[in-house]
């Protein structure tokens, strides 16, 4: 129960879970466990249509890049489903602003890939390029797809992720500061694009919420989740009850 508890505060907004808390509180049990009920059926079949459209979408990128690059060159290195994952994987764990930023990504492919083929600075460029052909709804499924293979595969992340951001954001904001609504909408994003498990998760989520620390992120969370469960209480209180 608590965890799908957790996928209710994860992949619904504040204001979603405060309208569902109200409505539990205007109803009879009955409507009030059916109602959150609903909502994690809804999730669930969520999730799983994002999951079948995010695998069919990989397969039709790779079959597509495999033809693209089909000629001579650099460009014609076969690329497997895992290699372009695990592209889509180093453009996001090195975006924009990354001093030399494609030599660092095919370092670390040649780094991770299990191919065997050496990647140049060109090649990771002109294949993301050709990722970028893809819609936004497309590029996001596939990057969460590559991010949820690689925090099941890897138990760390490269260092130059690590470290730095905990000690930059760490202290900056009381604890008294109240949070602004952008505040509020960047942690919202930063807890769906890195969900439970994810190496180094809070750190990623503070460095993704200006001006906040780790500490911040995670009592505003812990704030967000308790609010979550007030959402479920009235059924799950009311359901121990009649087991007893």
């Amino acid at each position: 129960m608590m965890e799908e508890v957790e996928k209710l505060c994860d992949r619904l907004e504040l204001a979603s879970l405060q309208c569902l808390n109200e409505a539990l509180t205007s109803t009879t049990r009955e409507g009030g466990k059916a109602a959150v009920e609903k909502q994690i059926e809804e999730i669930n079949e969520q999730i799983k249509q994002e999951r079948e459209e995010a695998e069919a979408r990989l397969r039709q990128a790779t079959k597509s890049s495999e033809r693209s690059t089909s000629g001579g060159g650099g460009g014609s290195k076969n690329w497997s489903e895992d290699d372009l994952q695990l592209l889509i994987k180093a453009v996001n764990l090195f975006p924009a602003g990354t001093n030399s930023r494609w030599e660092v990504i095919a370092n670390y492919m040649n780094l991770h890939s299990t191919t065997g083929i050496k990647r140049t600075a060109k090649d990771v460029i002109n294949k993301a390029k050709s990722l970028q052909k893809l819609d936004p709804h497309q590029k996001d499924d596939i990057n969460k797809k590559a991010f949820d293979k690689f925090k099941k595969e890897h138990g760390v992340v490269p260092q130059t992720e690590s470290a730095a951001p905990s000690e930059r954001f760490e202290g900056l904001v009381t604890d008294s500061a109240p949070w602004t609504t952008e505040e509020q909408k960047l942690l919202e994003q930063a807890l769906k694009t890195y969900p439970v498990n994810t190496p180094e998760r809070w750190e990623k989520i503070a460095a993704a919420v200006p001006g906040r620390s780790k500490k911040d992120c995670m009592k505003r969370y812990k704030l967000l989740f308790l609010q979550g469960k007030q959402v479920v209480n009235i059924s799950w209180s009311q359901d121990m009850r009649d087991t007893r």
